[in-house]
C-alpha cells in the first residue's frame, strides 16, 4: 500500500511547477517593463529627480511612445528565439522525458534575472538590455517548453474522464501564479526597490528546480513510440533525433490524416488557441502603459492589485465554478461563453475611465480562462498517446509566436492612439 508520501506525489504533479514559474514570469513582467519605463524616463530627462518616482512621469507621451517600441523588441526577441527550443523540446519529451523542458527554462531565467539586476545596479545601462534577457531566456523556449512539458504530463497521467478536469487545474496555477506574482511585483517594487523584486523572481525559479529534480516524479510510460517514418531514422537513441526530424514530427502530429473529420476540429482549435493568445499577450504588453496614463492613472502597485484579483478570479473559475458547470453544460458552450465574457471585458476596459470600472472589468472576464482549458484538453483528446508532446510543442510555438504577434498589433496600435483614443488596443 502506497505511503502518504507516494500519495502526495500522484496528487500534487506538475501544478506547482506551473505556479513557480509563472508567479517569476508575472514578477518580472510589470518589473521589467516599469524598469525601461523608467530607462527611458532618465535617458529623455538626465540629471534630475523626476524619474526617481513614476508618479511624476507617468503621463508624459514620449516616455509612453519610446517605451512601448522597446517593450515591443523585448517581446519579439522572447517570441522569435523560443520557437526553436520548444519544437525541440517538445517532440523530444515523447521519447526522452518531460522535465528537461520544466528545469532548462528557470536556469536561464536566473541567468536573465541577474541581467536585470546588473541594469537596475548600473544606472547608466541602456534600457535595451532587456532584449538581451528576453534572448536569454528564449533560448531555453521558455514558459513556451514549460507548457509544452507540463500540459503533455497531464495528458500522460489523465485519463479521458479527467482529462479537462486537470488540464484546468493546471491551467488554474497559471493564474494563481499571476494573483501572487503581480500582487508581490506591485508591493516590492514600491516598497523595496526592483533589486528585491528582480530577488524574489530569481527565488521563484529556484524553488520550481528544486521541485522537479527533488519531489516530481517521471510518468509511467504510455505507448511512447515514433510515428511512422521516424523510427529507421532514430535508431535505438531517441537522443539522436535532429531538429529538422523533431520539427517534423510536430507537424506530422498536426497534419497526419485522421477519421471523422478530427483534422478540421484540431485545425479550428489551433486557431482558437492562437487567437486567444494574440489577445492575451497584447493585451499584456501595453496594460501597464494603459493604465497608469490619464485618466485612469494607476500607481504601480494598484496596477499589481488589478492584475492580481483579475488573475485570482481567473484562477477560481477553473478550480472551482468549471467543475460544476460541466455537470450542467458541455465543454464547447462553456468555451463559447467564456469567449463572449472575455470580448466583452475588453471593451469595458477600452472605455473604462476611473477604478471602480477597471476591477469590473475582472469580474466579467472572470471565466476568460475557461477557452483555453478546454481547448487544450479536447487538442490533447484527438491525438495518440505518443503525439502529445509533438503536438502540444506545435501549438506551444504557435503561441510564442502570438507574444510577437500581439506585441506589433497592440504596442503598434497603442502609440498612434494615445492622444485620442488609448483603449482602442483593448477594443
Amino acid at each position: 500500500m502506497p505511503g502518504l508520501g507516494e500519495r502526495l506525489r500522484e496528487i500534487f504533479t506538475v501544478e506547482p511547477v506551473l505556479f513557480f514559474f509563472m508567479t517569476g514570469i508575472f514578477i518580472v513582467t510589470p518589473v521589467s517593463q516599469q524598469l525601461v519605463i523608467t530607462k527611458v524616463c532618465k535617458e529623455l530627462y538626465p540629471n534630475t529627480t523626476v524619474c526617481d518616482n513614476p508618479e511624476h512621469f507617468k503621463g508624459d507621451e514620449e516616455i509612453q511612445r519610446r517605451s512601448s517600441y522597446i517593450i515591443l523588441a523585448y517581446a519579439g526577441m522572447l517570441s522569435l528565439v523560443s520557437i526553436p527550443p520548444a519544437i525541440l523540446l517538445g517532440s523530444w519529451s515523447d521519447q526522452g522525458g518531460r522535465k528537461l523542458g520544466m528545469v532548462l527554462p528557470s536556469l536561464l531565467s536566473l541567468v536573465a534575472g541577474c541581467i536585470f539586476i546588473t541594469m537596475t545596479v548600473m544606472e547608466s545601462s541602456s534600457a535595451y538590455w532587456c532584449v538581451v534577457a528576453a534572448l536569454v531566456m528564449g533560448i531555453s523556449g521558455g514558459y513556451v517548453s514549460v507548457f509544452i512539458s507540463c500540459f503533455s504530463y497531464v495528458a500522460d497521467v489523465a485519463d479521458a474522464g479527467s482529462r479537462t478536469r486537470r488540464m484546468a487545474l493546471a491551467e488554474s496555477m497559471v493564474f494563481v501564479g499571476g494573483t501572487v506574482g503581480f500582487l508581490l511585483s506591485g508591493f516590492l517594487l514600491q516598497r523595496f526597490g526592483f533589486v528585491v523584486a528582480f530577488g524574489a523572481y530569481c527565488a521563484f525559479h529556484v524553488v520550481s528546480i528544486l521541485y522537479v529534480l527533488l519531489w516530481l516524479r517521471s510518468p509511467h510510460p504510455t505507448a511512447q513510440t515514433l510515428l511512422d517514418g521516424d523510427q529507421e531514422e532514430t535508431g535505438n537513441d531517441a537522443l539522436g533525433l535532429s531538429l529538422t526530424m523533431y520539427a517534423r514530427r510536430s507537424f506530422r502530429a498536426v497534419f497526419r490524416k485522421r477519421h471523422d473529420q478530427e483534422n478540421l476540429k484540431l485545425y479550428f482549435l489551433i486557431i482558437c488557441t492562437f487567437l486567444n493568445n494574440v489577445i492575451a499577450t497584447g493585451e499584456q504588453s501595453i496594460l501597464l502603459l494603459y493604465l497608469t496614463y490619464k485618466p485612469r492613472e494607476f500607481t504601480t502597485e494598484m496596477y499589481g492589485v488589478f492584475s492580481s484579483a483579475r488573475m485570482l478570479l481567473f484562477g477560481i473559475s477553473l478550480m472551482g465554478l468549471l467543475p460544476l458547470l460541466l455537470r450542467c453544460f458541455g465543454e464547447m458552450t462553456l468555451a463559447k461563453i467564456s469567449a463572449f465574457l472575455r470580448a466583452a471585458s475588453l471593451v469595458l476596459l477600452a472605455f473604462s475611465t476611473n477604478t471602480w470600472m477597471v476591477f469590473l472589468v475582472a469580474v466579467v472576464g472572470a471565466p476568460s480562462g475557461i477557452t483555453q482549458a478546454v481547448t487544450r484538453s479536447l487538442s490533447s483528446a484527438i491525438v495518440d498517446p505518443n503525439e502529445q508532446g509533438a503536438m502540444f510543442s506545435f501549438m506551444a510555438s504557435m503561441e510564442a509566436l502570438c507574444i510577437l504577434v500581439g506585441a506589433l498589433l497592440f504596442n503598434g496600435i497603442y502609440p498612434l492612439t494615445l492622444t485620442s483614443f488609448p483603449g482602442w488596443s483593448s477594443s
